[in-house]
């Protein structure tokens, strides 16, 4: 089935398949961790930008999951709130925190849309590393830059990245694997190799990806045709247009100050993998609805 094109799916189906794709990705924190142990440029920038805002209020944390960002922000001598909706996540997180004995960090088991903080609470807040990308709507991500709205103190600054839509790679084969690597279990220390492959669903704009984990064949990245795989993990990521966010955070009542193709703060280009963003709260309420607290 070339061009991304599958099969049509019942509803129950691809309420199944939303489920998973939220949920698959993050239930083996420890691999979870070691996947995503080399990705720094978004930990630099993030970093960078809590400190420039030097607010004496809470960061609040979107999807904080195992606390790849939450600790460093710990360490620089922030105040974080840390939510996220994975238990198995925020369960790790605690583990490193207890090490840590720090005081500066609350965890909160959440909804990003539904945040269980209350307004004008928080000086800063961060959505790191495509968490939006599991709002599946428009209005799912409309309710979370509202709720991002109500919990952060006039003239606070809102900072997150997700991906850049890529057609070319989201049209690619879905029966064809790509990013075959090798690689050891942080845990089991057994030798494995992952491959992905995906179908995108031009109706939801959601990208249906698969991750293959099979056992390794030799010292390469080779691995048994023959043999199913070990596990597949289902992650869903919806995708996410410049002009949207541009629209939402307006109909949020946030400001955008910027919005750029990297960590580096170069343009958003055809060649950019990334948007990142910053958005502010207006300094004073006036214009805006006042909201009750949570």
């Amino acid at each position: 089935m070339a061009g991304g094109k599958a099969a049509p799916k019942s509803s129950r189906a691809i309420e199944r398949l939303m489920r998973a794709g939220t949920n698959e990705h993050y239930d083996d924190a420890a691999l979870y961790d070691f996947e995503y142990d080399d990705q720094r440029d978004d930990l630099v920038w993030y970093r960078a930008r809590a400190r420039e805002s030097s607010t004496p209020h809470p960061i609040l944390e979107l999807g904080a999951g195992t606390g790849r960002i939450t600790v460093p922000l710990l360490e620089d001598g922030h105040r974080v709130v840390a939510v996220d909706r994975k238990q198995s996540m925020l369960d790790r997180l605690k583990t490193k925190v207890q090490r840590l004995d720090d005081a500066r960090l609350k965890i909160m088991e959440g909804d990003i849309c539904e945040l269980p903080v209350d307004d004008h609470s928080m000086g800063m807040v961060l959505a790191p590393f495509n968490v939006l990308m599991h709002l599946y709507t428009w209005d799912r991500l409309l309710r979370c830059f509202e709720e991002v709205a109500r919990v952060l103190r006039p003239g606070g600054i809102f900072c997150f990245d997700v991906l850049l839509p890529d057609l070319e790679w989201l049209l690619l084969d879905p029966e064809l694997h790509h990013c075959r690597t090798r690689f050891i279990h942080p845990e089991t220390k057994r030798a494995m190799v992952y491959s992905t492959n995906h179908t995108y669903d031009h109706e939801t704009q959601v990208a249906h990806i698969r991750i293959h984990y099979h056992d390794a064949i030799g010292r390469g990245a080779r691995v048994r045709p023959e043999v199913p795989p070990r596990k597949t993990v289902q992650l869903a990521h919806r995708q996410i247009w410049p002009e949207e966010l541009r629209c939402l955070l307006h109909l949020a009542g946030l400001r955008l100050r910027s919005l750029e193709g990297d960590f580096e703060g170069d343009r958003l280009t055809q060649d950019a993998e990334s948007q990142v963003v910053v958005a502010q709260k207006p300094p004073t309420k006036h214009g805006h609805k006042k909201s009750g607290q949570r």
